[in-house]
């Protein structure tokens, strides 16, 4: 894992990643640039890095960095200025097994969560081989697409989807509790279509 840095006023911190959810009251996917330079300009005076902000059903996902230095407190104090902070989540790896992994994953997929979702498969797709491995980078597909496509990407987004449908190809009936039959079809459907809609696995 990459150590980030941070100079402040001749100090040195390592910087803290965040998810910080936000109710969303009345924002679309295609609204996600928008709201980024809104954030930003929010955060403008205090020591933060805003990557990102998707857009879900119900919440506004931004994707930030703090150094250790920083207080929390006062990001959510102006961020609240926007919408209701529903969830600051420090993201730190943990281990877990496949299972619970899986299980993980499924939960946060079905609550709109796809970039999580991405990093807890990820974690357990580098040690899989084989048919397994191509149907977790499917769904790890399905799930980056969608991350796409709540920042306003739908091209990018369909075009992922259309990747993840190879590497699913082969793979039939469940895993652990995920029906890949019925995710293949409502991926196809919506490539074949050019729309896309977030979905339950």
């Amino acid at each position: 894992m990459v150590r980030k840095i941070y100079k402040i006023k001749g100090l040195v911190s390592e910087l803290l990643r965040y998810m910080v959810y936000l109710k969303n009251e009345k924002y679309f996917p295609k609204d996600a640039t928008s709201i980024l330079s809104l954030c930003r300009s929010t955060l403008q005076d205090v020591k933060v890095i805003i990557r990102d902000v998707r857009v879900a059903s119900h919440f506004l996902e931004l994707d930030i960095s703090i150094p250790t230095l920083s207080d929390v407190n006062e990001i959510n104090s102006n961020l609240s200025k926007i919408a209701p902070v529903l969830e600051i989540d420090r993201i730190v790896e943990k281990e877990f097994d496949k299972k619970e992994s899986v299980t993980l994953a499924r939960q946060l997929f079905n609550d709109e969560k796809y970039w999580k979702t991405h990093e807890v498969l990820e974690a357990i797709w580098k040690n899989t081989k084989g048919s397994e491995r191509d149907l977790l980078n499917g769904i790890i597909l399905v799930a980056a697409a969608l991350v796409h496509y709540q920042k306003g990407e739908l091209a990018i987004c369909i075009s992922i989807m259309k990747r993840a449908l190879v590497k699913l190809d082969k793979s039939y009936d469940k895993y652990y509790d995920i029906d890949i039959e019925s995710l293949k079809r409502k991926v196809a459907g919506m490539v074949n279509s050019d729309t896309v809609s977030t979905i339950k696995i």
